[in-house]
């Protein structure tokens, strides 16, 4: 039975033909080529190592500033509320204390309070003036 692509027989064993030496042709270096083939594929595929690698940290690098921007922005917001809340009160506690320095609310504080009464405006008398108006010119 014949395989296709089989040798044929040249002998048993290891007795029979020797197979013929083919001649290698001396133009080119193979082994030399091979080598320096093997030395541009490792630098290039440390040089690909190196620029993922660079890629990678540049990542990380605009994430983490990417995070801390988000995280201050944040922060913004959280003080510019409370900073309006703080003018909102500060507004009320003013509108507070020009309620009390009213004359009307000092009047009620007066007699509620301290159960002040007021006087007649003839039991007032003020001395008279002891300088000449005159002279004051």
């Amino acid at each position: 039975m014949a395989v296709i692509g089989a040798r044929p027989a040249t002998g048993i064993g290891g007795i029979g033909r020797r197979a013929r030496a083919r001649p290698r042709p001396t133009s080119r270096p193979r082994p030399r080529r091979l080598a320096s083939r093997r030395r541009g594929a490792v630098a290039s595929i440390s040089a690909l190592l190196v620029g993922i690698a660079a890629a990678a940290a540049l990542g990380l690098f605009y994430l983490s500033q990417s995070t801390h921007v988000a995280a201050i922005g944040y922060q913004i917001d959280a003080l510019e509320v409370r900073v309006a809340e703080l003018r909102a009160e500060q507004r009320q506690l003013t509108f507070q204390i020009g309620e009390a320095r009213s004359p009307s609310a000092v009047e009620e504080r007066a007699r509620e309070k301290l159960k002040l009464v007021a006087l007649d405006p003839n039991a007032v008398r003020f001395p008279p003036p002891s300088i000449d108006p005159r002279r004051l010119r």
